[in-house]
């Protein structure tokens, strides 16, 4: 087993000098690059699908494919990315990736074939930023907090909810007036003045790089005369090894849990707006109720951030994916603005808590030393599962002429993930395999 690295705490406690802990820049940092990242077509890819698929002669496989080769090159390169986050930090990454996506999405403008926007979101998944459940964001946070990792991760989150609510009835607006083209240049523009200049300028890797220890703690004496705050000691987090990680029955239960959710999430992923536009609503009154499901979805992830750290993560996860499931069960059985709110807000609420699961259950059942290398190895598995997901409800659809069959099928998933991922308790470090584990507020 090896530690964190950490330097043994004092027994009388935390000192650290007043003022604002570094580490809450870096969140803030990440909540407008998560914030900015819904301008590349995480969330609104749905709205572009009639017009682009009209224009372009794409069919809904088709679509299902792009968001399918977004995520399954994410996934190929985020083992890379993960080491690459370890070893050097964001400061560089982010930037590096966001000027890549910008060009991205000024070439989806200018796509005239099918191929050419599966293509250029292949490009998107590359830069391991513009995917769903990215490392980029989230292991850079885990790594400055121990104390009150939940809070930071759910603060940080919270950009990507609050993102939606702001983009999608903005993205619609641009659609209707100035067409789907020059909405990705709008898109592009604003995603690269919002996630590069100020990556560049603030970002570090970890706080031992500053003289600093995780959550606050100076590595070194103040000078005389400063003012200190005593703050309450932390346990020393021990962190697992990749190998050590993937030897656990835990870890193994939670890559298959997130494999079944990965595959129903991908399957709503571009298709959940065409089946409540194609049922008869207007447009924009779907952005709108899409909205609503990201604003609970920066909600619940507040909430959910708090709860980690009270409470164990898997009970949070188990609701996350339950409440996907009910989404569907309205998605189902709606027939009025009711159900299309009902269901995208539950749907929201559920996404916002998983968003605080996945960025919170491996730091706190195996450490922060090696997160980005174990992440960057489970990524994969929940992006490829997501990016099947997507091409066959859009298979179904074609040949089906519905989503009925693919709805229930979601449920299902969903359904099956809860219940595997609720026996999922923290594993317990090999040392201590002997005695009882018992689980503590992870």
């Amino acid at each position: 087993m090896h530690s964190s690295g950490e330097r043994p705490l004092p027994s009388n406690g935390l000192i650290r000098p007043n003022g604002i802990f570094y580490g809450w820049v870096i969140v803030a940092v990440m909540w407008l690059v998560n914030f900015s990242t819904m301008a590349t077509g995480n969330l609104s890819f749905g709205l572009f699908a009639i017009p682009m698929g009209g224009e372009l002669g794409m069919s809904r496989s088709q679509l299902g494919w792009a968001v399918t080769d977004r995520r399954i090159a994410a996934g190929a390169s985020s083992f890379i990315v993960g080491r690459l986050l370890d070893r050097y930090g964001p400061r560089v990454m982010i930037p590096v990736s966001g000027a890549i996506i910008g060009v991205a999405l000024l070439a989806v403008s200018r796509a005239n074939t099918p191929w050419q926007v599966i293509a250029l979101f292949g490009v998107l998944g590359l830069t391991g930023l513009a995917a769903p459940q990215n490392i980029m964001t989230s292991v850079p946070v885990a790594k400055w907090f121990q104390r009150k990792r939940g809070m930071a991760l759910a603060l940080a989150v919270s950009g990507v909810g609050i993102g939606g609510v702001f983009f999608l009835p903005f993205t619609q607006m641009l659609l209707g007036n100035v067409g789907w083209r020059t909405t990705w240049v709008v898109m592009a523009v604003i995603f690269m003045a919002m996630s590069i200049p100020l990556s560049a300028i603030f970002l570090r890797r970890q706080p031992e790089d500053m003289g600093l220890e995780v959550d606050g703690r100076p590595t070194n004496q103040f000078p005389s005369g400063q003012a200190a705050t005593v703050v309450p000691p932390t346990p020393e987090e021990r962190s697992w090894t990749v190998r050590e990680a993937f030897r656990t029955t835990t870890m193994w239960k939670l890559l298959l849990a997130f494999a079944l959710a990965g595959v129903a999430q991908g399957g709503t992923s571009v298709h959940r707006i065409p089946y409540w536009i194609e049922s008869g609503f207007d447009a924009q009154l779907v952005s709108f109720s899409f909205a609503g499901d990201a604003g609970g979805a920066a909600t619940m992830a507040l909430f959910a951030g708090w709860m980690a750290d009270r409470v164990p993560i898997r009970i949070i996860a188990v609701g996350s994916f339950s409440g996907l499931a009910l989404a569907m069960g309205f998605a189902l059985i709606g027939r009025n603005e009711f159900f299309l709110f009902a269901s995208g807000i539950v749907f929201g609420l559920s996404v916002g808590a998983g968003m605080i699961v996945h960025s919170y259950i491996f730091a706190a059942y195996f450490g922060r030393a090696f997160l980005g290398s174990i992440r960057g190895i489970v990524l994969p598995v929940m992006l490829i599962s997501a990016g099947l997901g997507a091409p066959l409800v859009g298979y179904i659809y074609d040949s089906t002429g519905n989503y009925v069959s693919s709805w229930w099928m979601i449920l299902t998933l969903n359904l099956i993930a809860a219940l595997i991922i609720s026996t999922a308790a923290r594993p317990a470090p090999p040392m201590a395999l002997a005695e009882p584990a018992v689980e503590t507020a992870v």
